[in-house]
């Protein structure tokens, strides 16, 4: 029995869990993830573990409702006929109530008067307030002048995606570093996969501390990790495929 450890800031559908196994030989392998969103479903039979770092919840399966068994059924309810209140009596009952709903409702609090409304910034607030509002207002309309096929364009996609993988890349590496659990699964590991580019930070700070463990990017290469060490279990302490650091995380 394999451990795999896969490490994803990204989404994923349960589904996504059999087609890792299916690429991976369908071998008996455990997996365990680590990840930086919830996955889109419940996953409880999917993997042997789940551990969520980022914001959000994990799915819960929905419980099933009970089914009624129709001989549980009560028979139709027989109403004596002393149960019936009279008139006069529904009259005193009512002559009864009505003090009490009296002392009740003057017993009740006086509804509280609306809070006053904040008052405005004065000062050196009122001019911070506006230079902020200026520039988000430049901004917006610096946007809008830029035209669309720059904005749309590969490159500058690529530039945003870029930078967004970088900060979410070292935010996910330093969550990963200050669980105990997280590290702890993943020194079982035999096999750490980055599945994404949020993860390539972390899985290669990992392959750095841990040189005798495979730390690699994808599935594919998962799956050569694994039949090595199915074919050749004397060289578990083999130099194994590294990730290399990407640029600008230095």
């Amino acid at each position: 029995m394999k451990n795999v450890v896969l490490l994803s800031t990204r989404r994923l559908p349960p589904t996504y869990f059999d087609t890792v196994r299916e690429d991976l030989g369908n071998a008996e392998i455990t997996l365990d993830v680590v990840g930086w969103v919830a996955p889109a479903g419940p996953v409880a039979d999917k993997v042997h573990t789940f551990t969520l770092i980022g914001p959000g919840r994990m799915p819960v399966a929905p419980t099933p409702e009970p089914v009624a068994d129709p001989t549980d059924e009560a028979p139709d309810a027989v109403i004596a006929p002393e149960a019936v209140a009279e008139p006069e009596a529904v009259v005193a009952d009512e002559a009864e109530v009505a003090p009490a709903a009296a002392e009740v409702a003057a017993a009740a609090p006086e509804p509280q008067p609306a809070p006053a409304p904040k008052p405005k910034p004065t000062g050196i607030k009122r001019v911070r307030k506006a230079v902020a509002w200026r520039a988000r207002k430049a901004r917006k309309v610096a946007g809008r002048m830029l035209p669309k096929a720059i904005k749309t364009s590969a490159p500058v996609k690529f530039l945003r995606g870029n930078r967004a993988s970088k900060d979410l890349g070292k935010t996910y590496w330093g969550r990963v570093l200050s669980r105990r659990d997280v590290m702890a699964t993943i020194e079982k590991a035999d096999v750490v996969v980055a599945l994404d580019a949020g993860a390539i930070w972390a899985g290669w700070n990992l392959g750095q501390r841990r040189a005798s463990t495979p730390v690699v990017l994808g599935i594919p290469a998962a799956r050569r990790e694994l039949d090595q060490l199915k074919a050749a279990p004397e060289k578990l302490k083999a130099a194994p495929e590294k990730l290399k650091a990407p640029a600008g995380n230095g």
